[in-house]
């Protein structure tokens, strides 16, 4: 008896594969969106997250800078570790996603 199923193997294989890469796609768009914003911040303050805070609470002169230079650097400060988390987010979901195994299209 000839089998239903497509070569391929049709919808019930189709359909996880497309939603997978639907996934895969647009946290890659998130990731590299909250990328380009935590950018803005380390372009401004010339340094990356960890460095920024130890500065600002180590160094004194570098605060007393900050403070004429950005005298909103707090509000910059607590969206950049906002955006810090989120992206670990997204880089968490797109590695769980990659690591999705799915059935196999062509069955044996």
């Amino acid at each position: 008896m000839e089998s239903l199923e497509k070569p391929g193997g049709g919808p019930a294989a189709i359909v996880p594969a497309a939603l997978r890469q639907y996934m895969v796609d647009r946290y890659l768009q998130r990731v590299e969106a909250t990328e380009a914003k935590i950018a803005v911040y380390e372009r401004r303050y010339q340094a990356d997250y960890e460095t920024f805070t130890l500065r600002v609470t180590t160094d004194q002169a570098y605060l007393d800078t900050l403070n004429r230079t950005h005298p909103l650097w707090e509000a910059d400060a607590i969206e950049w570790v906002y955006r810090t988390e989120e992206l670990a987010v997204w880089r968490e979901r797109l590695n769980t996603a990659l690591q999705v195994s799915l059935p196999s299209p062509v069955s044996d």
